[in-house]
């Protein structure tokens, strides 16, 4: 039972409100029906009856809830029907009876209606009117309906178009908050697409919005607090330089901090004091915005902004008028406009810092390629010094061989460069970049490598290939340099939005007994575990007669561990 009460709690308390309404309009209408006297006992009978059967249902709809949420719903349109078909009833066959059609009229327009739009609440009004003017016209074709006289119609008419009067009043401020709220979350999402300052966007929404001939955003802040001033109108976006007292007097206008509507005929201001206070009037001395820019314009709107270390006003030249609720829209205005330069500096900070971690890594993993090349050429330059009797043609050719590796690796770290600047969305063939960097390999540490790719091509993003790519050149070398490997084959192939990479080695076998992570078993190599980890990859070592055969899995999306770059 308690689970059923607490179900779609919230969600629901509208659709509540309305269901304990309606069994309280029935219980007051049943009561008034039971001590009216009718002249026909069946029709006493058959109306009796119907409210009874409005009670029961009104009642059913109320407990629907703790049955199902099917129930609830084939409930609620049974309900909504039987209150129009009752409603209409109400007002044609008791038109004197002001105690029962009344309430009826309150259901229909307002309770009813709590999460209806206008256009419902203006076409329900329209129903119930056009019932109350025309009653007695529709009387004269049938008898059973009771005349109301001129006065009666006027008084049913007269509180008919008050009631509804007041439920539009009601829907149109909530229609224009949700105008406002969808407004706000539009400015708001500006902050986060925005690659520079969004000064012109918010002054284009502005301006739209109040329908302001002029905007002009004024701040101080930053690490000399240099002022800065932009005038909007037009669509176009210049900077402006006012006079030195003039600028203090723009970004502080009267020290209040709060918003405000400035008359220019009368120099007073109607001011967003503290909430729950209500506006105030009080008086502005000319001057806090240049002549040039205020002539013309009889009311200018003033919020304040604040975003971290901004500091600032935001004018709005040439209002349509002064009203309480604009004021509160500009001061909402102006707490989104807040919200909106703060979304930006936080997300510029964070592309900041992801630009800079990506440029560690790429400078990182730059260094570890060099890194693995010079340890490849130092082993070959070795053998070449220990053996001072090799005949001149044959060292010159392992020179060259030398050569030739360098400029492969000079060749590889510029495409490098080239594949971590490609689109997001661009595609590059992994299985060509591990042929290409296995064919390297064997090169630079004189073995056989090899890879194998099913498909033949292997559509990856850059930054998928360059990582898998890194993983493989990292893994081979830890086989040659610590496992003494001589043969390395490679099996990469995409299955179920993963890339996975086989690599076989016969050298000798090093296994890790104690696992590091459901994820990463049997591997030695800190920095590779740590690659995998960020990838929110999976890797497996296993030993076999001779070697280790190390199995990897990446997926295709980004990764959720991502360990703090150490600077």
């Amino acid at each position: 039972m308690r689970a059923a009460l607490r179900r779609d709690f919230g969600y629901s308390g509208a659709h509540d409100i309305v269901a304990a309404g309606r069994v309280l309009l029935a219980t007051i209408a049943m009561g008034i029906v039971l001590r009216t006297t009718f002249p026909l006992p069946a029709l006493e009978r058959a109306v009796r009856l119907c409210f009874a059967g409005y009670l029961t249902l009104a009642v059913a709809t109320l407990l629907a809830r703790l049955v199902s949420w099917k129930a609830t719903g084939v409930m609620r349109r049974i309900s909504a029907v039987a209150d129009e078909v009752l409603g209409l009833a109400v007002l044609v066959f008791y038109p004197v009876l002001t105690v029962l059609r009344l309430p009826f009229i309150i259901f229909l327009l307002v309770i009813k209606r709590l999460q209806s739009s206008i256009a419902s609440v203006a076409i329900e009004y329209l129903i119930l009117a056009a019932i109350v003017l025309l009653h007695d016209r529709i009387a004269s074709f049938w008898p059973a309906i009771p005349r109301a006289g001129w006065d009666q119609q006027l008084l049913q008419f007269t509180m008919l178009t008050f009631v509804a009067a007041a439920a539009l009043v009601v829907k149109m401020r909530q229609a224009d908050a949700t105008s406002s709220d969808r407004w706000n979350g539009e400015l708001l999402a500006t902050g986060i697409r925005a690659r520079s300052m969004p000064i012109e966007e918010i002054s284009k929404r502005l301006a739209g919005r109040f329908q302001a001939r002029i905007v002009l955003v004024c701040w101080k802040g930053g690490e000399n607090a240099t002022g800065h001033f932009y005038r909007f109108e037009g669509d176009a976006l210049t900077e402006i330089e006012p006079a030195a007292g003039g600028a203090e007097r723009m970004l502080l206008p009267t020290g209040w901090d709060e918003a405000f509507l400035w008359e220019k005929r009368t120099g007073k201001a109607l001011v967003n004091s503290k909430p729950g206070a209500g506006a105030a009037v009080r008086a502005v001395e000319p001057g806090f915005l240049p002549d040039d820019l205020v002539e013309g314009a009889a009311v200018v709107g003033a919020m304040p902004i604040a975003a971290n270390a901004m500091e600032g006003y935001v004018y709005l030249v040439g209002l349509p008028r002064v009203s309480e609720i604009l004021l509160g829209q500009v001061a909402a205005a102006g707490h989104a406009v807040s919200a909106t330069l703060d979304r930006y500096q936080m997300f510029e900070a964070w592309r900041e810092n992801a630009f800079a971690n990506a440029r560690l890594d790429i400078s990182r993993d730059m260094h570890d390629s060099v890194l693995q090349t010079l340890a490849g050429l130092r082993l070959q330059v070795a053998v070449l010094m220990k053996d001072p009797d090799m005949p001149v043609p044959l060292r010159q050719q392992r020179l060259k061989g030398l050569e030739s590796i360098i400029s492969a690796e000079q060749a590889c770290l510029r495409e490098l460069v080239n594949d971590s600047a490609q689109p997001v969305g661009e595609r590059i063939d992994l299985a060509s970049h591990l042929a290409q960097r296995a064919e390297l390999l064997s090169r630079q540490w004189g073995i056989d490598c090899s890879v194998q790719a099913e498909p033949p091509v292997l559509p990856v993003s850059p930054d998928i290939a360059l990582e898998v790519e890194f993983l493989v050149r990292e893994a081979v070398s830890n086989a040659v340099q610590h496992a003494k490997a001589a043969v390395v084959r490679v099996a990469a192939a995409l299955r179920d939005e993963a890339v996975l990479v086989s690599i076989r080695s016969d050298g000798a076998t090093m296994i890790e007994t104690a696992a590091d992570g459901a994820d990463v078993e049997g591997i030695l190599s800190r920095s590779l575990t740590k690659r995998v980890k960020a990838l929110n990859g999976r890797a497996y070592a296993d030993p076999m007669e001779r070697g280790v055969l190390l199995s990897l899995r990446i997926p295709l999306k980004v990764g959720v561990y991502v360990e703090a770059a150490d600077r």
